[in-house]
């Protein structure tokens, strides 16, 4: 309403007759309104157009990152159901352009369309009982215009630029895993000579991705420029349309003046709208990323809840070990194991040897319900996996992995991972136990020494030992060990099967390893050749 007052002083001057006074003209402006208490308005107006529109702008974004604060740990809580089985073999860089690009480009959906949606609605409703106040054909042509720009341009935009905001979108979730896969394999692609040809692929993505920028660039070019003729048509027209009335006597020419200037300064509302189209390309594209990924149904459904037990129930409580039954399974069509049986006793080292492929790890991965097998059962403790709730299961599980994964934090809180709230006591003890204690304390802050982005700072042997503290750390009756010695020294093996054999005297622990001087310290050995066990 600034450009409209603004005009009404313009009408001033055309049409006062006396000093400060509106001459009425036609029958529909019969109020008079001195100039000063117009340009009060309009300084009142305008400060509070700033206030307003800081308001919005604040309520909008407030409400938009809390969103995208909830959507990021429902995606989190998504990934963490779907992993392992779902996510194996995954591009990590994809879904992290997912958790990061795509929910962040959310925001725009959020504080800039829903509230933009209902201002154009509102104004354009208020202008065009305004306009047609004047006569009921302006209202028609303004209510028209509004459309137009307002639905039909980002309705046809949008549409024609869906499929092209998708695969944007898509390439560059392939560009991050293909730009994170290099940074990971830096070094070998140095030592081999590959940077050229590397650096190839990786400009190849670019222009692939800056061909497709372009492309939906000169739709927003295409869209912006049909705009702004639909505008200048509209505003041309009524300043026609309004001259014609006042010719037929259906108008005055303060009408034809108002009209005009009201269609000319109200399209600021439905020009965002038209705007708006151009970004939502590529932000619904994020969104049905985002969707795809929360809707993905789990191949291993968790169960819900906890085993109840008094502190008398659990200390009389023996663990009964652990068993295999007749277990086939098969990653796709690739058969692991077949028909395969195994029990293990409680309160002894049960060691499983056999070369890479063979399906050692696979077991123990089953033994976790990281997977369902296809025939067979796995029970653990007297009951089938399938039958225990998640949260149990994983209680009286540990678990060593070939590769230990540390996070960016200090090596104290990468060992309590295994057990939350842990005193430092408790930490020394696990790693003295893992035979890290030592190399530890060698270090300038000690347990607080931070291990840096995937634990680069450290050897593999020093990140395995941290992560049979781990193992050590959190209490369970069953304890998991997955080629724990693989990227340790002789001497530093022998300290660690010793502090096993010792610490684990009442535990049942599977040990597997392609090493026989590893299973020395077992109990009894396995050898498993193709699924079999013998």
């Amino acid at each position: 309403f600034l450009t409209m007052l603004a005009g009404q002083v313009i009408m001033h001057g055309l049409l006062t007759g006396v000093a400060g006074m509106i001459v009425p003209v036609d029958n529909m402006w019969r109020v008079f309104t001195p100039v000063k208490t117009i340009i009060t308005v309009m300084i009142v107006i305008a400060v509070l157009r700033g206030i307003l529109h800081y308001v919005e702008q604040y309520c909008n974004h407030f409400i938009a990152f809390k969103l995208l604060a909830i959507i990021r740990h429902k995606v989190f809580a998504a990934l963490r159901k779907l992993c392992p089985a779902k996510l194996e073999g995954r591009d990590k860089g994809n879904l992290i352009s997912i958790i990061t690009t795509d929910i962040e480009l959310l925001e725009v959906f959020y504080a800039h369309t829903i509230s933009p949606i209902a201002i154009a609605t509102l104004t354009s409703i208020i202008m065009v009982i305004f306009i047609g106040r004047y006569h009921w054909l302006a209202g028609v042509l303004a209510l028209a215009a509004y459309l137009i720009v307002g639905v039909a341009i980002p309705m046809w935009n949008g549409k024609r630029g869906s499929q092209k905001g998708m695969e944007f979108r898509t390439n560059f979730g392939e560009l991050n895993s293909f730009v994170l896969d290099s940074l990971r394999g830096l070094d070998e692609t140095i030592q081999y000579g590959q940077g050229e040809k590397r650096k190839e692929q990786m400009s190849e993505h670019s222009k692939n991705l800056a061909g497709m920028q372009e492309s939906l660039s000169k739709m927003e070019g295409s869209q912006r420029s049909f705009t702004n003729m639909v505008i200048l048509l509209a505003s041309f027209g009524m300043l026609a349309l309004t001259i014609w009335l006042y010719d037929k006597g259906a108008m005055g020419f303060e009408g034809i003046l108002t009209c005009t200037i009201a269609m000319m300064g109200s399209f600021g509302p439905v020009v965002a709208l038209s705007s708006l189209s151009n970004n939502l390309n590529q932000t619904l594209a994020s969104g049905e990323r985002v969707l795809s990924l929360l809707e993905e149904t789990p191949l291993v459904e968790e169960i819900p809840g906890d085993v109840e037990t008094s502190g008398a129930e659990s200390m009389e409580h023996e663990f009964t070990g652990a068993e295999a039954e007749n277990v086939t399974f098969a990653y796709g069509e690739e058969v692991i194991l077949d028909n395969y049986s195994l029990k293990l006793q409680p309160g002894k080292i049960t060691g499983i040897h056999g070369a890479s492929g063979s399906g050692k790890s696979t077991l123990l991965k089953l033994l976790m319900r990281f997977w369902d097998v296809q025939d067979g059962s796995v029970s653990v403790d007297g009951t089938d996996v399938r039958k225990i709730p998640t949260k149990h299961l994983r209680d009286m599980e540990s678990y060593v992995t070939q590769e230990t994964h540390l996070f960016h934090d200090s090596i104290a809180n990468n060992i309590a991972i295994a057990k939350p709230g842990a005193s430092r006591e408790e930490i020394m003890e696990a790693a003295k136990k893992a035979s890290i204690h030592d190399f530890i304390m060698t270090l300038p802050k000690g347990y607080d020494t931070e291990v840096g982005e995937l634990g680069d700072t450290l050897s593999g042997g020093e990140k395995q030992r941290i992560g049979i503290a781990r193992a050590f750390l959190h209490e369970c009756p069953l304890i998991l060990l997955d080629e724990p010695t693989s990227n340790l020294d002789s001497l530093n093996e022998g300290i660690i099967l010793k502090s096993l054999k010792e610490s684990a005297k009442k535990k049942t622990v599977v040990l597997v390893s392609h090493r026989v001087s590893t299973m020395n310290v077992a109990d009894v050995v396995y050898e498993m050749e193709n699924g079999r066990i013998s």
